[in-house]
């Protein structure tokens, strides 16, 4: 009977643990790490001061880190930045490459020990100087600058940088001297960011009642420091590594289980339970707990850096905390330089000038071309192209031609039969491009290559084209052939009479063939050529008329 209980146990533990795995959505990577439920960022030591020397020269220390498997390059815009020295350093082992959109206000230094190689789209020489003698740690980078220059404007810590973006601004009332502490990056009202962060996996559920929550960081993930930010009342499953610590702010209820400690409002809440990282411990632990059987959102983080912020909950503009909201607008980057060239053949060897005047039913190619970045090989991919000419605007429809050469443009040929009725000749080809690397699928930003060009109304009639009759035109036709052979076959039967001598209609049949519609290339019957050899019977009345009139002479010379 003790057998037949625990048997009786195992197999409810089964069932119950297999309803609890039907009740978690399958998780799946979010791009951006945010969703409508849940929004992850980093949180690196940093700073941000209102120093400025006596020059009036801001002095900014920008440290760059990279994940495991993300090929290391960086697109920096220093363009909108304000007269300033920008220390680049980097824990990373690996040479990464940075693209400069420069400016000359913007004097660049690199520590010892990074190893960094300068892409740049603009001609200016960089300044790259050797700046600490030692990169042990951030304190001693910090130090060392302030030495140097007096102080330090900014310091700002960056994981798998896409674009970076110095926009100039600054808030006022800010400190004087850098103190590093955790900060979101992201946030500076100096800096915009874009990271190609893909860490964490979510998935979400819209059901009515309570919401459930539940977060999940793997035992080898290197996350201890969570900022939570819960926009609703809801049941939170906080589940991390040993020694990871919440800061969970909220003004309302909230139910929570956690295997950590938990500061709920600065008050201090101790471990419930031991939980792992397994889906199926969490459920069997989580649903009786709060008497649920589905979740709302699962989230997994996978983020290797030692402190992160969470906002969970529906987000909309009013419930958004001002972490999530995103309120500084930086300038674009500037574009690559990019030309395009029209040829009027499929070889590319005839180019047109901007004065040529290009018929709408001639197929036109184009070249278009940047410049070449060293080590670093780019493609140029073609999202879009547009015609516009005064009020008028039209996709313009393209095709890729292949080239084998090494290095070669971007290809592309065009149709403007879609212009032939519009009123307007010249025009405008716009087409939107962005440099990108294939490997790491990293995109510079989209630009625009524009090309003038005056397109033609073509009004050359097609080689083939045939009349067209209608019904009365085509029994007129055949009524005057009729008489025609009517008549024709009355004089040939006269001549008959009168001369006795057959007359052959062969020459006067071919002579009037002209007249068959049937020359037409379009007609619905071919001319059948004239034989140009006789018939069996012909030809031997014909042999006999030779031989009597060869005869003749013979005889009477006789």
């Amino acid at each position: 009977m003790k057998i037949i209980r625990t048997l009786l146990a195992l197999m409810m533990g089964l069932t119950t643990a297999a309803a609890d795995l039907n009740g978690i959505c399958k998780p799946n990577s979010v791009p951006g790490n945010r969703n409508d439920w849940i929004v992850l960022k980093e949180m690196t030591p940093g700073c941000l001061t209102d120093f400025i020397t006596k020059d009036g020269v801001e002095v900014h220390i920008l440290k760059l880190l990279f994940s495991p498997g993300i090929y290391p390059i960086v697109n920096l815009n220093v363009t909108g930045a304000n007269p300033s020295i920008l220390i680049i350093t980097s824990t990373s082992t690996q040479t990464f490459h940075v693209m400069v959109f420069d400016n000359p206000a913007v004097i660049l230094y690199v520590t010892n020990g990074t190893s960094v190689n300068f892409l740049q789209p603009t001609t200016r020489d960089l300044v790259q100087k050797q700046v600490a003698t030692s990169t042990e740690g951030d304190s001693e980078l910090l130090k060392w600058a302030t030495d140097e220059f007096r102080g330090v404007t900014s310091f700002t810590t960056v994981l798998d940088p896409r674009t970076i973006t110095f926009t100039g601004m600054k808030d006022s009332h800010l400190p004087s001297s850098c103190d590093l502490q955790l900060e979101l990056p992201s946030e500076k009202p100096l800096i915009e960011l874009d990271t190609s962060s893909n860490d964490l996996k979510s998935c979400y559920n819209e059901h009515p009642g309570e919401e459930l929550h539940i977060i999940n960081i793997p035992d080898d993930v290197r996350i201890r420091n969570v900022s939570v930010h819960l926009l609703h009342e809801s049941k939170v499953v906080l589940r991390g590594p040993p020694d990871t610590q919440w800061k969970i702010h909220a003004n309302h209820e909230i139910k929570l289980l956690s295997n950590n400690h938990i500061f709920f409002n600065n008050l201090l809440m101790h471990p419930r339970m031991a939980i792992s990282d397994d889906l199926e411990d969490i459920t069997r632990k989580a649903f009786p707990y709060f008497h649920s059987t589905s979740v709302t959102s699962y989230s997994v983080i996978h983020l290797n850096i030692s402190a992160v912020q969470l906002c969970i909950g529906k987000i909309t503009s009013s419930t958004a905390p001002p972490e999530v909201e995103h309120t500084t607008s930086a300038p674009s980057s500037p574009s690559i330089p990019f030309h395009m060239q029209l040829y009027s053949s499929p070889d590319y060897t005839s180019p047109l000038d901007p004065s040529s005047k290009v018929h709408s039913n001639k197929r036109v190619y184009a070249e278009i071309s940047s410049e070449t970045f060293g080590e670093i090989s780019f493609i140029i991919k073609v999202r879009s192209c547009r015609v516009h000419s005064m009020q008028l605007e039209r996709n313009m429809p393209f095709k890729e031609e292949m080239c084998f050469m090494k290095d070669c443009p971007k290809r592309l040929s065009f149709s403007f039969e879609l212009l032939q009725d519009l009123p307007s000749t010249s025009w405008e080809l716009e087409c939107a491009v962005q440099l990108c690397h294939e490997v790491i699928n990293f995109c510079l930003n989209e630009t625009k290559v524009k090309r003038n060009l005056q397109v033609i109304k073509s009004d050359i009639p097609s080689p083939n084209q045939c009349f067209k009759f209608g019904l009365l035109a085509v029994l007129g036709i055949a009524f005057g052939g009729f008489m025609i052979g009517v008549l024709l076959t009355g004089v040939l039967w006269f001549i008959k009479i009168r001369t006795g001598h057959p007359t052959s209609m062969g020459s006067t049949a071919a002579e009037l063939s002209v007249l068959s519609i049937s020359g037409c290339p379009c007609g619905l019957t071919k001319r059948q050529p004239v034989p140009t050899h006789q018939s069996p019977s012909e030809n031997s009345s014909a042999s006999a008329s030779i031989g009597s009139t060869q005869s003749t002479p013979t005889s009477s010379m006789a």
